[in-house]
């Protein structure tokens, strides 16, 4: 215990001795050797702490700005979503109004339904609705879309849904009127899933691109004057009786959403 008790004396006496000797520069000789000999490695540690803690900073700064980076993209894939699915409402509800107006226009009874689900293949193009035989829907009423386009035709009723055979289905056959100066007859086919165009258009009857097709009213359970779609082309062979007129859609099938089965 005395021999702690002195050399913690003596270690006291040292450093106040050290401390004295500074005061009066004793010790700068001394002092003045130690910064040369230690200066230039002080020097780099000190910027090595400096590089440190820069490269901290900027890790810092890049994190962050990954982050914000980040959060603005999910913000606006929100808000490119949320400016979508507002376009689609938009679209959906003129639809709407114009299947309103028209149903006011032409004084018919119609059913407005939904489209559940759609069934496509190489062939066929049909879509199923949730209307059926307990709202009055029956095999061969015509639906339409929009401002009265004609789009298919009910062919499968069941209590509570039915199919509905687009005009593009391999099947599907409408009798209709070319609205030219002779009102020329036809049929309109589908094209396999894809397309459709006008057949038994006698080879005489003149045809323009542009021509406006309509159901010709000789379907008992379809109106006459429903618009279906509009000549894109016409393609004559003169050594057949009849020509054909490829037509293009007034409405995009492939975007609907609610339909109308005009009802008898």
């Amino acid at each position: 215990m005395d021999n702690f008790f002195k050399l913690a004396l003596l270690g006291l006496m040292i450093i106040f001795l050290i401390i004295a000797l500074h005061y009066i520069n004793w010790l700068k000789p001394v002092e003045n050797a130690l910064i040369k000999v230690l200066g230039p490695g002080q020097e780099k540690i000190y910027s090595l702490v400096l590089d440190i803690k820069d490269f901290r900073t900027r890790w810092l700064i890049k994190r962050d700005w990954l982050q914000e980076n980040e959060e603005l993209r999910k913000k606006f894939e929100e808000l490119r979503i949320d400016q979508s699915s507002l376009n689609s409402l938009k679209s959906e509800n003129d639809l709407l109004k114009q299947e309103l107006n028209f149903t006011q226009e032409r004084e018919i009874k119609t059913v407005t339904a939904k489209i559940i689900t759609g069934v496509s293949d190489s062939l066929s193009k049909s879509v199923i609705i949730n209307k059926g035989f307990n709202d009055q829907v029956e095999d061969g009423l015509a639906v339409v879309a929009g401002p009265g386009v004609m789009v298919g035709k009910i062919y499968d009723v069941y209590a509570d849904h039915s199919k509905v055979l687009l005009l593009t289905d391999n099947q599907s056959r409408v009798a209709a009127t070319i609205q030219n100066l002779n009102k020329t007859t036809g049929l309109v086919e589908g094209q396999f899933g894809l397309s459709f165009a006008m057949t038994n258009i006698p080879q005489d009857q003149e045809v323009k691109n542009g021509d406006l097709i309509v159901t010709s009213g000789l379907e008992g359970k379809i109106p006459k004057d429903l618009l279906i779609a509009q000549v894109e082309s016409v393609n004559e062979v003169e050594s057949e009786i009849f020509k054909t007129a490829l037509l293009t859609p007034i409405i995009p099938f492939d975007n609907l959403s609610y339909v109308l089965v005009i009802l008898r």
